[in-house]
């Protein structure tokens, strides 16, 4: 499955705020930031968590946990986050991420 966080969600989201869909602008900052490499991703339900190092993690959340975990499944390519837009990349898709602890189950 091709997941694009440009497109309105299957659920009916159609929120740009943090942890759920991904707007154009943020894209184009978050693309051309300083982005990390990602060695591991743990996911619980909506939360995120994204292994750096072995000292460091990043701890996001994203409201639509099944497209994020088709997305990681999917994938071949590397995983990157852009730490300062809180945007997380997997294959080509990127996703709109929200700090650690944010209710990003309320859509629209």
């Amino acid at each position: 499955m091709i997941v694009d966080e440009r497109q309105h969600s299957d659920a009916g989201c159609d929120s740009y705020g943090p942890g759920h869909l991904l707007h154009w602008t943020l894209w184009k900052k978050a693309a051309s930031a300083p982005c990390v490499p990602v060695t591991r991703v743990i996911q619980e339900g909506t939360s995120i968590e994204l292994v750096i190092s072995d000292r460091e993690s990043l701890h996001w959340s994203h409201h639509d946990p099944s497209k994020l975990a088709e997305a990681l499944e999917a994938t071949t390519s590397p995983i990157i986050a852009s730490p300062q837009w809180r945007a997380l990349r997997i294959g080509g898709y990127w996703f709109n991420c929200a700090p650690e602890g944010a209710d990003v189950t309320l859509c629209g």
